[in-house]
């Protein structure tokens, strides 16, 4: 089982980072002063071509590893993985209606409790990241971050 899900994690990887090579290719480019300049598609294509051989890696060593033992099957570290991904459905969702900085605030401390961060530590975190980002790409780099349905200014 655990090959298994190694394979198709690595192959997963690598068909989401082609698609994300692909949808990012219809992005416009950036020009300033006449020149071109990195735009909004550098970034996902350099992480898609860094999570390329990743993916690669994780087929590769799976079909080179020994035949498989019977495991325990799901375990805690397949249930975390699950509520991640589940939760960052909602998250989205809530994002729309919430806006980002309070969903991002549940979010966070959402995951950070599960994972079984203090309480004290798992606020501290999240109240630092979320008003660092907050500075960072909405006061410096006047990126509008979602308000969300209820329009909170924060």
């Amino acid at each position: 089982m655990k090959k298994t899900l190694r394979i198709l994690f690595g192959v997963s990887l690598v068909l989401v980072s082609l698609w994300v090579i692909r949808t990012s290719s219809t992005f416009p480019e950036a020009v300033s002063a006449g020149k071109k300049i990195p735009g909004p598609a550098f970034f996902p294509v350099l992480l898609s071509v860094v999570l390329i051989p990743c993916g690669l890696h994780q087929v590769v060593s799976a079909l080179r590893s020994g035949p498989e033992t019977a495991g325990r099957g799901w375990g805690p570290g397949a249930a975390n993985g699950a509520i991640v991904i589940l939760s960052l459905a909602v998250y989205v969702q809530l994002m729309q209606w919430m806006g980002y900085a309070l969903s991002t605030v549940l979010f966070s401390m959402f995951l950070l409790l599960r994972l079984r961060v203090g309480l004290l530590k798992a606020l501290t975190v999240t109240i630092f990241s979320v008003v660092f980002i907050l500075l960072v790409f909405g006061r410096l780099f006047q990126i509008q971050l979602p308000l969300g349905e209820l329009g909170l200014p924060w």
